[in-house]
């Protein structure tokens, strides 16, 4: 386990068992605007790319930004492979 992980902390990226946690460091330390500097960053989003929207979603969190849930799913939802998670994280953007 990566020293900034918590065993609570979700893995969001199942291909390189990247965490939140390690993601959002990332996106924070890197000042990161692309799912791709993510990939670069900490490997995420670099194999099947089911995470692409959570990562998305975290940068554009990270960056003050909004896009409307609708768009993000329209675009990202085909990718992905666990929909419990995406339900559960889109459910906390929108709160």
């Amino acid at each position: 386990m990566d020293q900034n992980e918590s065993k609570d902390d979700d893995i969001i990226c199942q291909c390189y068992q990247t965490s939140e946690q390690t993601i959002r460091s990332s996106i924070k330390s890197g000042n990161i605007k692309s799912i791709g500097e993510v990939t670069s960053a900490c490997e995420a989003g670099g194999g099947c790319h089911s995470c692409h929207i959570l990562l998305q979603l975290f940068i554009d969190q990270h960056h003050g930004k909004h896009h409307a849930m609708e768009d993000m799913v329209h675009d990202f939802a085909p990718k992905v492979k666990r929909r419990g998670i995406l339900s559960r994280f889109l459910k906390k953007a929108t709160s």
